[in-house]
């Protein structure tokens, strides 16, 4: 399975709130919002105060969103994370919990969800996005396990 090439930014606007509307080139449009990412991280403080974070730019051939003062968030991460938000995905950390909560090895949970080893190791390490069929399949799982117990 080769890796499908993560879009570049086309452009960039900054919404109060501390939300980003990106446009991909050649996809759609994500409003991202990075509220919780700038609250937690000391790197981004200084994009706490609205009027910085409205400076937000393209970067470099559309890699990354930059403002002033060298604060820099790349295409990938932005669009891992406008997949997450969306409910396009699930991120590593909550497959991971899932895995925890269901008490199950990889090898189980790979059984379960219908895919290789391999991809699930894949999924964990977020060498690929956790489609949203494997998201569904978790959902899945769990409302069969709830069943069979009641």
């Amino acid at each position: 399975m080769t890796r499908s090439p993560l879009p570049n930014i086309a452009s960039v606007a900054a919404l109060s709130d501390h939300v980003l509307v990106v446009r991909w080139g050649g996809h759609a449009e994500d409003r991202i919002d990075l509220t919780e990412l700038v609250a937690r991280r000391n790197g981004l403080a200084p994009l706490r105060k609205q009027a910085a974070f409205a400076s937000a730019e393209v970067g470099e051939e559309g890699w990354s969103v930059v403002w002033r003062g060298g604060i820099e968030l790349d295409a990938d991460f932005l669009y891992r994370l406008a997949r997450y938000q969306a409910g396009d995905s699930l991120p590593p950390e909550g497959y991971l919990s899932w895995q925890a909560r269901n008490k199950l090895s990889q090898a189980k949970a790979a059984l379960a969800l219908g895919i290789s080893l391999r991809m699930l190791k894949y999924y964990e390490d977020g060498t690929f996005l956790i489609p949203k069929t494997v998201c569904l399949a978790c959902l899945g799982y769990e409302s069969l396990q709830r069943k069979a117990a009641a």
